[in-house]
């Protein structure tokens, strides 16, 4: 077999049972392994009757089928499971060397049920599987426990996804970390820690056979080729993820102080990519990836001077920055450290911040609720002591620690509009009132509010006004031009599409930096050409773009299954209760008539019903989803 290993693995946690499967070849033919696996996976495994906490959830591993080869930015791992904090489909995935070790142990897939009675561990080699006692380790930070099982494990090249105390705590927007990549966003943490499982290590040695070695050498050429023309591969290398806040200010699209005002923001450079440049001491790259994206840092002024550690998201530099009012650089990375030892997401993290001081400017909270922390914007000392006590659930940091759509139904009328949030889930940094193919991306996305299941980055004009993809093409790829203005409402042709490229990315677990999602870089047509040089298997466009639909059709029907309905397919809270204040889009509001519109055109677009958005009968069965068909029948949904 080539590119897959073509074995899942299968352990039990309350019976200690575990077995080697071999996996479906249709599975791998319909569904091609990472994301698209694990949601079926998921699909199966679960239903509406199972507790995200209890020990009848799942945790999946994923790699995909590129992993393990010198395929060009193809490391990432995705894990899944019911997610604790929106109850429905939760995923989320990492980067760095954990697949590729996965892979070379023997293991596409790693599946883990049940719940251990006392703390344990997993170490997965080629030959064995072990359940091995943990106790020494619980309690422990992410860098305390991951020094204590390379000790343990006496082998250095040992790859290491594993939980802080937020996730035993079962925080529900805890992550799962590996090395200095998280799988952070719906609380995969908190699930591994409902299992008592504080980390999962391989260590593998094997090697992954390509089908055609002459083709694979030529497709990876090609990619290097695309990466290093790409312009953002120069900037990604340079500044890491950070975000180039200054620029998304003066577009109007920065959001701050929770979607109190776009852009504007005073000190936003002192917050943005150029500045924070200036503490990066060292590059790092995940497996086989030329970009080096990942930059180690050492503060070296003010009151935070010292601190040392590596890579700062843009969803820390954003979150915790101008969303909560704070324009101190350095407490950034004290901030991201923090969470990074914690095992806390760092952007749902600083968002929660945000909103909580928007409920403390406006009375919803008071130094009675925080125990005298005064969380008023900018206030990053009270951020740091606010997510000591999130991770430990202690005081009001256990009402937090449900997340911000939880903890505002906690606090009662006046809370939740000021959580600006999608299917349980919040989002900032941008304000998507300003680009409506956007917000229809992150109201659709099948894990909640979400700009890592789509996004449409060419909305906004370029630089001087320009567009940022000639019209004449945009007309060819979408369909429409309309994609090119931002307050347009004919949109869903593009979400689709941009849908689709992620999805297809996530499945092979290509770095969506190196993809072409915003119209540079690596193809759906690369993405085939790569796979069929891999495995051997051969699918032209229209066959990436089925599987891509096959997937998320599918992600629709699980959470359909558990309850969504296009109810909820909306942006709620200041989102739409608010208009933009500030910037160019000053006053713009979106529309709820047109929104409606648009999104009977989007479930259209999908082949689902465009008043109920579940999926048809004939679109289950044209995507090979009969299985699906059959059990949404059962249940009672109307698929005619």
């Amino acid at each position: 077999m080539y590119g897959w290993t073509g074995t899942l693995l299968r352990v039990d946690l309350s019976s200690g049972r575990i077995r080697r499967e071999e996996t479906d070849e249709t599975l791998r033919r319909l569904f091609l392994g990472g994301r698209g696996v694990n949601s079926k996976l998921l699909y199966d495994c679960t239903g509406p009757q199972t507790g995200a906490l209890e020990p009848d959830n799942v945790v999946i591993f994923g790699s995909g089928p590129l992993a393990g080869t010198l395929a060009p930015s193809c490391p990432r791992c995705t894990v899944t499971a019911k997610s604790p904090l929106t109850g429905i489909l939760g995923d989320a995935n990492f980067g760095g060397f954990f697949a590729p070790a996965m892979k070379k142990a023997g293991c596409d897939h790693l599946i883990i049920t049940g719940r251990a009675s006392a703390p344990v561990y997993l170490h997965i080699t080629a030959g064995s599987v072990e359940i091995r006692d943990a106790a020494h380790l619980w309690g422990l930070t992410i860098p305390e426990a991951e020094a204590r099982l390379k000790a343990d494990l006496a082998d250095p090249h040992a790859q290491i996804a594993l939980i802080g105390p937020a996730g035993e705590n079962m925080v529900y927007t805890a992550c799962v970390a590996h090395r200095y990549n998280v799988a952070g966003r719906t609380g995969m943490g908190a699930v591994m820690g409902s299992k008592n499982l504080k980390a999962v290590c391989v260590s593998g040695s094997g090697t992954i056979a390509v089908a055609h070695p002459e083709a694979f050498a030529r497709e990876r050429k090609t990619w290097l080729q695309k990466t290093r023309e790409n312009p953002f591969t120069k900037y990604f290398g340079t500044y890491g993820s950070a975000g180039p806040l200054d620029k998304e200010d003066a577009s109007g699209l920065l959001a701050v102080k929770n979607f109190s005002q776009a852009g504007g923001f005073k000190g936003v450079e002192l917050v943005s990519a150029g500045h924070l440049r200036k503490f990066f001491t060292r590059s790092h790259a995940c497996h086989a990836c030329p970009v080096h994206c990942i930059q180690s840092f050492e503060v070296t002024e003010g009151a935070y001077a010292g601190t040392r550690g590596t890579k700062m998201p843009e969803g820390c530099n954003s979150s915790c920055g101008p969303s909560c009012g704070n324009a101190d650089p350095g407490s950034l990375f004290k901030l991201n450290n923090m969470a990074n030892a914690y095992g806390l997401d760092i952007l749902d993290f600083g968002l929660l911040m945000a909103t909580a001081m928007d409920w403390y400017e406006h009375g919803i909270i008071n130094d009675t609720h925080t125990e005298g922390i005064p969380l008023t914007w900018g206030n990053h000392e009270s951020m740091a002591a606010m997510m000591e006590r999130i991770a430990f659930r202690r005081g009001f940091g256990a009402v937090l620690a449900d997340g911000a759509v939880k903890a505002a139904a906690h606090l009662g009328p006046g809370a939740r509009e000021l959580v600006s949030s999608c299917k349980g889930m919040v989002f900032g940094g941008v304000d998507p009132r300003v680009i409506r193919g956007s917000a229809l991306c992150y109201a659709t996305a099948t894990r909640g509010g979400d700009h890592l299941r789509g996004g449409i980055l060419i909305e906004l004009p370029g630089p001087g006004g320009r567009p940022a993809l000639p019209p004449e093409e945009a007309l060819e790829k979408y369909g429409t031009t309309d994609v090119l203005d931002p307050g347009s409402y004919n949109k869903a042709a593009a979400a689709v599409y941009n849908q689709d490229m992620y999805t297809i990315a996530d499945c092979l677990e290509v770095c969506k930096f190196i993809t072409a999602h915003n119209s540079f870089g690596i193809t759906m047509d690369d993405m085939a050409a790569m796979l069929h040089a891999v495995t051997g298997l051969c699918l032209g466009i229209e066959d990436m773009r089925r599987t891509a639909q096959r997937v998320f059709t599918l992600e629709r029907a699980y959470i359909v299954r558990e309850g969504i309905t296009p109810a909820d397919d909306v942006l709620q809270g200041k989102w739409v209760k608010d208009a933009v204040k500030g910037g160019p889009y000053d006053g713009r509001t979106i529309d709820p008539d047109q929104w409606q519109g648009m999104l009977a055109q989007y479930y259209r677009a999908r082949g689902w019903n465009a008043e109920t958005g579940i999926p048809a009968r004939a679109t289950l069965e044209m995507l090979g989803l009969d299985d699906v068909a059959g059990d949404l029948r059962r249940r009672g949904f109307d698929i005619a």
